[in-house]
């Protein structure tokens, strides 16, 4: 994979060391490429806004390549289990929980440990929770999920 996944207009991942937002990822766009001398990558959020006097649009900043990664790959149509470890779209972002209870309607119970909340979601608002390790998805996407998301991604390139 290489470096592509940080070139300019790639869609990338951002998570934050700043308190009450770790274990969160928010997706951005990349405007500038990484910058070797100062190891740092300028990019455009999709949700999270700069409040500019009167107008709000979109926050661009410089942030440092180690808290970048890929867009994980979605996979469509999942169930997850009890216990398992997901992503859950909330607040604008991907936040990190656990799945406490299968409901009915494709829905999910999710606690979160960094906030102590309990909350329920529909599965469209969740993903397996992965960590991007050396350029690898871990855990490693199953076949079918590989064949799902590539399928994905040149439908998206035509």
């Amino acid at each position: 994979m290489g470096d592509e996944w940080c070139k300019k207009g790639a869609e990338v991942e951002v998570s934050s060391d700043d308190e009450g937002l770790r274990g969160s990822w928010y997706t951005a766009t990349v405007l500038r490429s990484l910058s070797r001398k100062s190891n740092k990558i300028f990019l455009e959020y999709h949700n999270l806004m700069a409040k500019d006097g009167k107008d709000s649009k979109p926050l661009r900043e410089f942030v440092d390549a180690i808290l970048v990664r890929p867009r994980p790959p979605r996979e469509l149509n999942r169930r997850f289990k009890l216990s398992e470890e997901v992503d859950a779209f909330h607040n604008d972002g991907w936040w990190e929980g656990i799945v406490t209870a299968v409901l009915d309607d494709s829905m999910y119970s999710i606690f979160f440990r960094c906030s102590r909340e309990q909350i329920e979601f529909h599965q469209c608002a969740l993903r397996l929770h992965r960590e991007w390790v050396h350029g690898d998805w871990i855990p490693p996407l199953e076949e079918e999920e590989e064949e799902e998301a590539e399928a994905e991604e040149s439908h998206s390139k035509s």
